[in-house]
């Protein structure tokens, strides 16, 4: 059985964040699907088999520990890939049918945008400001404002610092923040970040994300996670680029817009580039 590696939002080999795809999947059943994942051991691995119509694609999303309603380094870069294979013909847009439901993804040379309908769902907590700088070593005031939750089916605390130099030194303590999990809406995933630069709408954000819970101790690019910041950041900008995984020695860059309706978010895209960088098969399957 064939799969393929990509590096998702970058368009430099080794860097983003690795993906692997099993294109031709049919066959498999969701347990050889978490096996191969574990395998992998990617933050993520994708498993395609036929959509529902033409330019359509079911997209099963695996961690290494388990299956994902939604993400959005799998959604750019299974696209890419099956671009890369010729699988999607000369249409610029097709739709991968994922458990969260249909995302549209709009193709460009080297790269892709998914869209999402509406605001980002919240919902509150009653957990002290101090309690999340304390799981992540930083102190309060390092802290911006009181965390949220928030996630197009894939909900993650969004922790704003209010300096790049915080997010850099900021660590995940699973301890700490296990006493924390009770009180959140899954607790899963953390993404911490700080505004670096401003240019007219658009605003420049160095991010991290922390889910040992997904078995990823860190995320080089988490594209859900820009997608949650996007669709429930209190701005006026209309363009996130945001940077993660430099920490890591992967250097990513996410492209985020928000579309507003009378004052309101309306739906957000998320895009990047993403490069096919191997392709190998599994001999033998579990």
């Amino acid at each position: 059985m064939r799969y393929l590696i990509a590096d998702v939002f970058t368009d430099t080999a080794f860097a983003g964040n690795q993906l692997g795809v099993v294109p031709e999947a049919e066959g498999l059943d969701t347990q050889q699907m978490q096996r191969i994942a574990r395998e992998l051991n990617f933050a993520e691995t994708s498993f395609v088999t036929a959509g529902t119509a033409e330019g359509r694609f079911r997209t099963r999303i695996f961690t290494p520990a388990t299956e994902l309603p939604f993400a959005g380094h799998p959604t750019v870069g299974t696209a890419v890939v099956l671009a890369h294979l010729g699988r999607t013909g000369n249409a610029s847009q097709i739709v991968l049918e994922e458990n969260i439901g249909p995302v549209p993804v709009t193709l460009r040379e080297g790269g892709a945008t998914f869209a999402m309908q509406g605001a980002a769902e919240t919902r509150p907590h009653g957990i002290m400001a101090v309690a999340f700088s304390d799981a992540l070593g930083l102190k309060r005031t390092e802290l911006e404002g009181e965390p949220w939750q928030a996630g197009y089916g894939l909900p993650f605390v969004l922790i704003r610092c209010k300096s790049r130099e915080s997010v850099s030194r900021a660590k995940l303590h699973a301890d700490r923040f296990e006493g924390l999990v009770p009180g959140l809406w899954e607790g899963r995933a953390v993404y911490v970040f700080a505004e670096t630069a401003r240019e007219g709408e658009t605003m420049h954000v160095h991010a991290r994300m922390f889910a040992p819970k997904l078995g990823v101790a860190e995320d080089p690019a988490t594209g859900s996670a820009a997608a949650a910041l996007a669709g429930s950041l209190v701005t006026d900008a209309t363009r996130l680029l945001i940077s993660q995984g430099v920490e890591m020695g992967r250097p990513s860059l996410i492209e985020a817009g928000i579309i507003r309706a009378e004052g309101a978010v309306s739906g957000i895209t998320i895009g990047g580039n993403a490069v096919v960088v191997s392709e190998g098969r599994f001999l033998r399957l579990p």
